[in-house]
């Protein structure tokens, strides 16, 4: 692989499982420097170790998405590391389980709209002096199916993935000016253990691997998408057959 990421600082959340431990073994193998943030040690300390397999270099930082008054700290932790951030890029999620809107807990509501929706925007808030220093910076937030589509029993995790389309719009519109942008990004169904929670009916080989989309998510974040701004879009139509 090319070293299109070369010299370049990207954080990605839910980096130590799915698709945001793909995302981050890529971009540290395309040359970045990765910021992998997630809640398992033991994922991250894998995301690691295959990134510095591959040439790349990774800071590990296990942190809980959904501990916002620790925010604070961990952005000052960053920013005398760091000079900057060209990226970040929005893959954390969790769904324990899909179930009708009517049986579902006002605590299990609130706790999936704090990692799938606060989450993502809150720590842009918080990272965005780091973005504003980048030449030009790539927000990334994951969405899904629902974004289209209105599929039952996903409670609070289909509400904040189809927010997060609005999320992007709204912060480039805030932002029109910049060289920094944000766009949102259904990625489709893959096999991650979250499609292993929610769609255990099918079999894992029915759906592609978590990888196939990775290269989506490299082409938001690299210059050749620069002209793409405040976009809601779809992985299959930005990976080339």
């Amino acid at each position: 692989m090319s070293k299109a990421f070369q010299d370049r600082i990207i954080m990605v959340t839910g980096a130590s499982d799915g698709i945001g431990q793909h995302v981050a073994a890529a971009l540290g193998e395309a040359g970045a420097s990765v910021i992998a943030i997630g809640r398992n040690e033991d994922g991250l300390q894998q995301t690691m170790e295959r990134i510095e397999e591959l040439g790349g270099r990774c800071l590990c930082v296990p942190f809980d998405l959904t501990d916002f008054d620790n925010y604070g700290k961990l952005f000052l932790s960053l920013k005398d590391q760091i000079p900057h951030l060209d990226g970040l890029v929005h893959c954390a999620a969790s769904i324990d389980r899909c179930a009708p809107m009517q049986y579902i807990k006002q605590d299990v509501f609130r706790e999936s709209l704090d990692i799938n929706l606060t989450a993502p925007n809150m720590l842009t808030q918080m990272m965005l002096p780091l973005l504003r220093r980048a030449d030009a910076a790539s927000v990334v937030f994951t969405t899904c199916d629902m974004v289209d589509e209105d599929q039952n029993n996903w409670h609070a995790y289909g509400m904040a993935k189809r927010a997060l389309a609005y999320a992007a719009a709204m912060w480039q519109n805030e932002h029109e000016e910049k060289p920094y942008r944000f766009n949102a990004l259904n990625p489709g169904l893959v096999r991650t253990a979250l499609f292993k929670r929610t769609f255990g009916g099918m079999h894992p080989n029915e759906v592609p691997a978590a990888t196939t989309v990775v290269p989506a998510y490299l082409y938001l974040l690299s210059d050749d998408s620069k002209e793409i701004r405040g976009q809601s879009l779809h992985a299959k139509d930005l990976i080339k057959e």
